[in-house]
């Protein structure tokens, strides 16, 4: 008996461990979207399908061997993927399958592509009366190699996206802007280069084309003989005749009931002046200049240090009026010493009292003259002070289009550059980054050669250079933002510019 009680209990020990067996068998897991190589963006979801012998726990993501902490514990299996914050480029994928009893499997690799469309937006335009609005104008962007990151074509109005080839590599933080479209007939082709990727402009249009109703007209007696030359304007035209006391005058005219302003130049740089107040076209008034009143004058100190003066220009507007041209009373606009500037070569300004704001434009050195300079200050607002020089120089290297280069010194906030086809009549406007002193200017795509067949880009050459300081602007960056979020004229944002401009021989 005592032999039998000390079997049994050993048997029935090895009978139950043979009945429990530990669960060694992993799960299986596949990845079932997306595909192997897919380009994604945004939010990805990664969809899996993971059996067991018993049952699964919960999957897990993995991205370059690195758990991103994103798990599903319940079938259909989906784990969500966001690459909003993750830079472009390829990334190794797998999904990590648990079991109930910890046993793990990694699904086969998939390789992803990270290419989010914000990495990809070169830049949103909006036209708003820009171009006219029964012709194709195109727009295109280009790096600074020259290649075609992305163009587009419309009629009218429009706005859009501009993305770039997404299979492709990120495109550079600056980009170039090329807009070729018709405007009165002509076909208009400007560049920006060097404009920061993601920009967001609308072209507004603010000016017009407003129709002539007519004209008046005016005769002059006891005309001084010291008179130089007599100015009429109405608003946004005028006529600057030298007259005589037997001749009848005209001046168009965009609106009736408007004022006529009529300035008589005398040689010693004095003015005389008449406002007629609310001229309708057809009218005749006979202007004694006896009865004519001397005008307001002030002496503008030139301290360019430049020895001759080329231009004074210089426009009246009421209060409430725009600066744009549509609403200017010409005052002056001559380039004769002893009216325009005197002896010291000083600027003159003569001006009606009634006009509390002007336009003046002021210009020395050799303008328009081939390898020669001219500076000009442009204000808005009170006649100034003094015209100074931009505070910087430009010297052209190569104005070869294909490997210009620059040597500009001082402070400015953008420079340009001028190309001009004679043969084909065109021009083509470059504005420039001033991080950029050297490169080529863009190459066009196929499809400018399509719609504009009169464009030659071969046919182009640098015809001058200039650099800009903008009055209302610390930079180039903060005068784009100014200017392409104002659907005004600009003269009625920024209190002006200066500039130096390099004639090419």
């Amino acid at each position: 008996m005592k032999k039998i009680l000390l079997i049994l209990p050993l048997l029935f020990w090895l009978g139950c461990e043979e009945l429990i067996e530990e669960d060694t068998t992993p799960p299986t897991v596949i990845i079932t979207s997306p595909i192997d190589g897919t380009i994604v963006s945004d939010s990805v979801e990664i969809t899996c399908m993971s059996t067991d012998n018993e049952e699964v726990d919960k999957v897990e993501l993995w991205v370059d061997g690195i758990s991103t902490g994103v798990i599903d514990e319940t079938e259909p299996y989906s784990l969500k993927w966001v690459t909003t914050e993750i830079e472009h480029g390829t990334y190794t994928i797998i999904v990590r399958a648990y079991d109930s009893n910890g046993n793990t499997t990694d699904s086969n690799p998939i390789i992803l592509t990270v290419s989010n469309q914000s990495d990809y937006r070169l830049f949103t335009a909006t036209f708003v009366g820009e171009f006219e609005s029964d012709a194709t104008t195109i727009i295109f962007i280009s790096d600074s190699d020259g290649n075609i990151l992305a163009d587009t074509s419309f009629i009218g109005d429009a706005s859009f996206d501009l993305i770039a080839d997404r299979t492709s590599a990120v495109p550079p933080e600056k980009i170039n802007i090329t807009t070729i479209g018709k405007v009165n007939g002509n076909t208009q082709i400007h560049t920006n280069l060097g404009i920061n990727k993601g920009s967001n402009w609308t072209w507004y249009n603010p000016y017009y084309n407003p129709d002539v109703i007519g004209e008046s007209y005016y005769t002059f007696t006891n005309i001084p003989d010291d008179l130089y030359r007599v100015v009429l304007s109405s608003k946004g035209h005028n006529y600057r005749p030298y007259i005589n006391d037997f001749d009848t005058y005209s001046l168009s005219h965009y609106n009736n009931n408007e004022d006529v302003v009529i300035m008589g130049l005398m040689n010693d740089g004095t003015v005389l002046y008449k406002i007629i107040e609310n001229v309708s076209v057809g009218e005749t008034h006979a202007v004694d200049f006896s009865v004519l009143q001397p005008a307001e004058q002030k002496v503008i100190i030139n301290l360019t240090g430049e020895d001759c003066c080329f231009w004074n220009g210089l426009y009246g507007n009421y209060e409430d009026d725009s600066f744009i041209q549509y609403n200017r009373y010409r005052l002056s606009d001559g380039n004769m010493e002893g009216v325009d500037w005197n002896a010291d070569l000083n600027f003159i300004a003569n001006y009606p009292p009634s006009f509390t704001k002007f336009h003046t434009g002021l210009t020395v050195g050799q303008y328009n003259t081939p390898g020669e300079k001219d500076w000009y200050q442009r204000t808005f607002g009170e006649i100034p002070e003094s015209v100074e020089k931009i505070n910087a120089d430009i010297n052209v290297i190569s104005s070869d289009i294909d490997n210009f280069e620059m040597d500009i010194t001082g402070s400015y906030d953008q420079w340009s550059i001028s190309a001009l086809d004679a043969t084909a009549g065109l021009g083509w406007s470059i504005y420039v980054n001033p991080s950029i002193t050297f490169g080529e200017l863009p190459t066009f795509p196929a499809s400018v050669n399509e719609i504009y067949p009169e464009i030659n880009r071969n046919g182009f050459i640098i015809n001058k250079v200039s650099l800009v300081d903008w009055l209302c602007a610390e930079n180039q960056e903060e005068w784009l933002e100014m200017l392409f979020s104002y659907d005004g004229y600009y003269g009625d944002i920024c209190s002006g510019f200066r500039q130096v401009t390099y004639w090419l021989e």
